[in-house]
This record gives structure tokens, C-alpha cells and sequence, in this order.
């Protein structure tokens, strides 16, 4: 593979870090994948995680070298590196560039009373960023550390998000872009950079702060330290990617005006693209910012996607080898429509962003008696999937209406993509056209188009796209498996009313 050139792309994700390589004709990739855990610190409960910054750096160094011996290439045939990542996440670097603390999305601190934030700083973050606050955002943890850990706030040199943590480490520099800037709640997210009036407002040094760019411009290139960490080559251009759900929109073919995306990865972040910045009601979006300059996005996520068939995986599948996300999915194929009346209730719901809960109600509903061979793994399996697809349609018809657009299309990227059951269920559900890239991991994708942009590969996000992503599948909703599929909704909210209320579907 040594005559074709490529592109690197480095994706934390909240359960696994990920290194990507593509080449710049599109045709060929080679990827390495390693799941990951975080720490519980006992002075931070309830609510706090973290992870060890330098362990986890070595874990993503070594993805990167072994992604370039299964390639069978060097570094100098890497023409570019970027990166996404979850978003929330956050590290502190003290003034030589050492991590203080570093938090995944999962980090629920908060000071001891919050009340008086909320009161004073509520409706302005919402106003400035499109989102409503709360525990897992960066004030929160700021606030935290200035209470219970001042030795360490009062060392904060710089604040970076996860995506570039990574490329801090690969080139010196610290930088935000806008998609994930946003998800600091200082980013205002029409101006596309930080507020620094509500910043001097809570309190905090702006100088902690870097600068932001957009998403596909180049901030540096590989240290001779980052090099010899990872096999990269010294000198490469090191990119601004941007967060997981906006690379994932890109990397999957959507950069235009009301194209409608969803990354089926941990979580199943449903986004729609806009030309203007829009500030929904505060309960029921979120409003963003595109990795395409110029653009903005509204968001209804459904909550846990990948993470509850990975809970399936843990609890039905332990021990077993190869890849047993491949044969769940088979399994999953021969129970029938409705999973042999198995119903999940796992995490996928529609969120109320004012108050958002992660802890939740959930399990299973069987049909009783459960007689020999009735309820088999592959059920349940099956109704994993079939209540990520619930969670979807709930999050996909609340965007149409806040959208006052009808959906005709929706695509479809992430781990859970490879998945025929829930690209069907989808689909009929959805009553829309599926498409899924050939490439699935598509924020990976988008951030590989970040770096081809950032390097001069490609002239804009749009060659990028043309360049890097093909449609692999269209799925068509059929008439009869429609009716199926609805009948099953209708019955599964059932259940789901009980759970979580009524209020939970007109908020």
C-alpha cells in the first residue's frame, strides 16, 4: 500500500479510543481500536470520573503505530492528522503542558451548591451557546476544583477539549475549534468564539482559554517527541477536527442545509443542519455548531445507542471470542420482528435538556411464561436494537417539529450502522430513505476530511467529502414491515410512558 498516501485521524471516544487511516482517493482504510475505562475518584462523588491523561496517551500512541503496520506504510506517507472526540470532555494543563486533571463526558461534579449559578447563568449560557447547563459541562468542573482542589485550579495554564488534547500531544499547541467549543458552554455559538464577557462574569482567568479556529485548519505539525511516541513523521500537519456527532454528520455525506444525520455510536446524537444559528426552547434542543464554517446544527440526541448493546454484549456474550459484535447482530437477525415480544428498556429516550437524567428506570418486559427456547439471547439482542431505533424515531419526530421540516432522509453512520436489523427497523420506522457510507466510522471520516482540508489536500469540506465518502446502502422502508414496526412502537410506549410520563412526550 505504499504508493498510496494517507490521512490520520485519532477518535476518543467515551468507550474506546480509535486510530484512522484513510487514503485520499477514498478506496482504502486500515483501523485500530482499543476500549477503555475511567476511575471513580472517591473525593469526587457522587458523579466524578476521570482517567490517567499519560496512560491513556500511550494507549492511543501505540493505535497509531499498530494502525501503521497492519497499513504497511511509514509515517511519511501520512499527509495529515486531526482528530474528534466525545464531547464535555476536557483536560487542564499546568504551564510546562502536564495534565492536571483530565475528564471524560461521564464527569458529573459540580460545587456543593449550584443554586446561585443556575440562578445568575442559566438563561445567559443558554442564550450564548444553545444549551441549557448543567452538571458535565466545564463551568461546573472549574467550579469544582476552585472549591475542592484550589492547588490544582490555581495551575490551570490552559483548558482543552479531548479532541485537542490529542493534538496537543502530537504538536505543542493548544487550540478549540467551534463544533466542540460549543460544548464548553463559553463558546457563543453564533460568533463561533469564546465569550468573554460571561467568561469575566463566573470568574474565570481568560487566559486559560486558547484560540479558536475552524475545523480544518492546520495548528502545527508532529513533534520529534510525538513522532518517536507514535511512528509518525516529524514535520506532518497536525489539523483541527472537531466533535463526535458533527465529523459523524460530515463523514457520512451532510454538509448542506437540512440534511439529517445520526452517529450510532455510544450515544445516538440526531442532528439536523442549518444556515443560521437557531435557539430552540432550552427543554427540548440543543443548537450548535457545524465543522463546516458557516453552518450550525440542532440536535435531539437519544441518549445511550452503542452502550446498551455493548451491556448485551458483557451480560449475554461474556467470554466468548472473535468478534462477537458480528455475531450478535446475526443472531439478532433471526429472531423475528418484535424479538419474540421481548421489549428493551435500556437508555434510549428523549431527553429534556433542562433537566437532564442519566440515571433512569430500565430493564426488560417478557412475555411470561418464559418456555424453553422462547427467550433467547438473540431476543434480546434484537430488542436492544429495535429500542435504539425507538429512540431515534422519539428524537427524530420532535426535531421535525421544531424544524418545521419533514424528513425524507436519514443517514446513518457509527458502529451500530453495520447492523442490517437496525438499519431496517430504521427505515420503517422512519418511513425514509436509509444511507449508510461505505465507511462507518464517520466521524473518524469527518475529522480524516478536517485533516485532508488542513494539509491542502482537498480544497474545502466539500471535495473532502466527495473525495472520501461513498454511499455503500440504501435502505427503502416497505410497506408491510412499516405497519409491523409501528405496531411495535405503539406498544413499546406503552411501557415507556409508564417509566418516564407523559409530560416526557410534549416537553
Amino acid at each position: 500500500m505504499a504508493d498510496k498516501k494517507y490521512l490520520l485521524s485519532l477518535d476518543f471516544g467515551t468507550g474506546a479510543g480509535r486510530c484512522y487511516l484513510i487514503s485520499t482517493d477514498g478506496q482504502t482504510h486500515f483501523e485500530e481500536y482499543q476500549e477503555w475505562t475511567y476511575e471513580y475518584p472517591a473525593e469526587a462523588q457522587p458523579g466524578g470520573s476521570e482517567f490517567d491523561a499519560p496512560a491513556f496517551w500511550k494507549i492511543l500512541a501505540g493505535l497509531i503505530r499498530k494502525a501503521l503496520h497492519k497499513a504497511g506504510i511509514s509515517g511519511t506517507d501520512v499527509l495529515g492528522i486531526s482528530s474528534t472526540s466525545q464531547r464535555e470532555g476536557v483536560v487542564f494543563l499546568d504551564k510546562d503542558g502536564r495534565e492536571l486533571y483530565a475528564g471524560p463526558n461521564l464527569d458529573m461534579r459540580a460545587p456543593d451548591d449550584i443554586s446561585a449559578f443556575q440562578a445568575n447563568f442559566a438563561k445567559k449560557i443558554h442564550a450564548s451557546s444553545g444549551h441549557w447547563p448543567f452538571p458535565m459541562f466545564l463551568p461546573y468542573r472549574l467550579l469544582w476544583f476552585q472549591q475542592h482542589k484550589p492547588e490544582i485550579y490555581e495551575k490551570i495554564h490552559s483548558v482543552v477539549l479531548l479532541n485537542n488534547w490529542m493534538l496537543y500531544r502530537l504538536c505543542g499547541v493548544a487550540a478549540t475549534e467551534p463544533s466542540n467549543g460549543v460544548e464548553t458552554l463559553l463558546v457563543n455559538f453564533e460568533s463561533r468564539q469564546w465569550n468573554r464577557q460571561l467568561i469575566a462574569d463566573m470568574g474565570f482567568n481568560l487566559d486559560i482559554f486558547p484560540p479558536v479556529y475552524e475545523s480544518g485548519t492546520q495548528i502545527g505539525v508532529v513533534t520529534p517527541q510525538a513522532a518517536a511516541e507514535t511512528g509518525l513523521a516529524a514535520g506532518t500537519p497536525v489539523v483541527l477536527g472537531g466533535s463526535d456527532s458533527q465529523c459523524g454528520l460530515t463523514g457520512s455525506g451532510l454538509i448542506e442545509d437540512g440534511g439529517i444525520g445520526v452517529v450510532l455510536g455510544t450515544y445516538g446524537p440526531l442532528q439536523m443542519i442549518v444556515p443560521n444559528p437557531v435557539l430552540a426552547e432550552p427543554e427540548l434542543l440543543w443548537s450548535g455548531c457545524h465543522i463546516v464554517p458557516g453552518k450550525w446544527v440542532i440536535e435531539s440526541t437519544s441518549m445511550e445507542a452503542g452502550q446498551t448493546f455493548r451491556w448485551v454484549r458483557d451480560v449475554f456474550y461474556s467470554g466468548e471470542q472473535g468478534d462477537v459484535y458480528v455475531r450478535m447482530s446475526q443472531e439478532a437477525a433471526q429472531s423475528p420482528i418484535g424479538a419474540n415480544q421481548v421489549l428493551a428498556y435500556l437508555g434510549p429516550r428523549l431527553p429534556n435538556y433542562r433537566n437532564l437524567e442519566f440515571v433512569c428506570p430500565g430493564g426488560f418486559s417478557l412475555r411470561l411464561p418464559t418456555t424453553p427456547g422462547r427467550n433467547t439471547r438473540a431476543n434480546f439482542s434484537r430488542a436492544a436494537l429495535e429500542a435504539v431505533s425507538f429512540g431515534v424515531k422519539l428524537n427524530a419526530d420532535r426535531l421535525q417539529r421544531a424544524a418545521q421540516r419533514r424528513m425524507t432522509s436519514l443517514n446513518a453512520s457509527g458502529g451500530l450502522s453495520k447492523s442490517e436489523v437496525l438499519l431496517e427497523s430504521l427505515a420503517n420506522l422512519l418511513q425514509v430513505t436509509v444511507n449508510v457510507p461505505k465507511q462507518k466510522e464517520g466521524s473518524a471520516v469527518g475529522a480524516a476530511i478536517c485533516a485532508g482540508v488542513g494539509a491542502g489536500i482537498f480544497a474545502d469540506m466539500q471535495a473532502g467529502v466527495q473525495a472520501l465518502v461513498q454511499t455503500e446502502k440504501v435502505i427503502q422502508p416497505d410497506a408491510v414491515k412499516s405497519a409491523q414496526y409501528q405496531s411495535l412502537f405503539e406498544s413499546w410506549m406503552e411501557h415507556y410512558v409508564e417509566m418516564y410520563g407523559e409530560n416526557t412526550l410534549t416537553e
